[in-house]
């Protein structure tokens, strides 16, 4: 299962439907707070996590997700930042691909990590 974290619902409903379509379960939150409660409720074997959103940014859920699910894999990603200063703000476990996504790097992104339903 995947948490997909996004604050602008168009994208977020979009990347839901790839995921879907790719053969994965797709969970949807709006922020950070929303994903911390799914995370409660659900299995989750991968977060995918904007990083600027209100309430609680990708930033700050990636440190509570570090801080009770250390293992958890993690991809943000953002259309504001570069790659590399992305990269220079989070530990090596954490995995960054910038806006727009590209949907073939993404999935493969994904699959090292964790396989669609069957």
């Amino acid at each position: 299962m995947i948490l997909l974290v996004e604050d602008e619902e168009p994208y977020r409903d979009v990347l839901a439907r790839i995921l879907t379509n790719a053969g994965y379960e797709v969970l949807q939150a709006a922020d950070g707070i929303e994903a911390l409660s799914l995370l409660e409720k659900s299995k989750i074997d991968l977060v995918i996590s904007d990083i600027l959103m209100p309430r609680l940014n990708g930033y700050a859920l990636v440190a509570r997700l570090r801080a009770k699910w250390p293992a958890m894999p993690v991809i943000l990603t953002t259309g504001f930042l570069s790659q590399d200063a992305a990269k220079n703000m989070m530990s090596g476990s954490v995995d960054f691909i910038p806006k727009p996504i590209n949907v073939e790097r993404l999935l493969d992104m994904i699959h090292r990590r964790i396989s669609p339903s069957s």
